[in-house]
């Protein structure tokens, strides 16, 4: 649903896939909380063109949460025109709200398991 959204260039839809006091994991590995401040990110994706392809997915479910493994190709706009392709093992977490699915934490970049160990770390 995020990549469909980014992949068409709509903020709006993108944004929706967020729940309001959602997190997003930043390719630094930096947590991004809220809905409005994660649209910020969306929208410099969206202007950079992304492109993500889903490769494999795996889903495991438990009531009203989802935890979702997949492996994303992200294509975006890089420096003077170029095109610049990363492979991610995206980590995204779901919860049923109001009987929608919408992303609690999302690590596109595959930096969750960083951020969280830096959390931890900070304990």
């Amino acid at each position: 649903m995020l990549a469909r959204a980014l992949n068409a260039r709509n903020l709006d839809a993108a944004a929706s896939c967020f729940a309001k006091d959602a997190c997003l994991i930043t390719p630094d590995a930096t947590a991004i909380r809220g809905r409005a401040r994660i649209r910020a990110v969306l929208a410099q994706l969206i202007a950079r063109r992304a492109q993500i392809e889903i490769e494999l997915s795996c889903v495991l479910m438990a009531v009203d949460v989802a935890l979702v493994r997949e492996r994303w190709t992200i294509g975006s706009d890089g420096i003077e025109g170029s095109r610049f392709e990363q492979s991610c093992s995206t980590t995204l977490v779901l919860r049923l709200i109001e009987d929608e699915w919408r992303l609690a934490i999302a690590a596109p970049w595959g930096n969750g398991d960083q951020m969280l160990a830096r959390q931890l770390g900070a304990r």
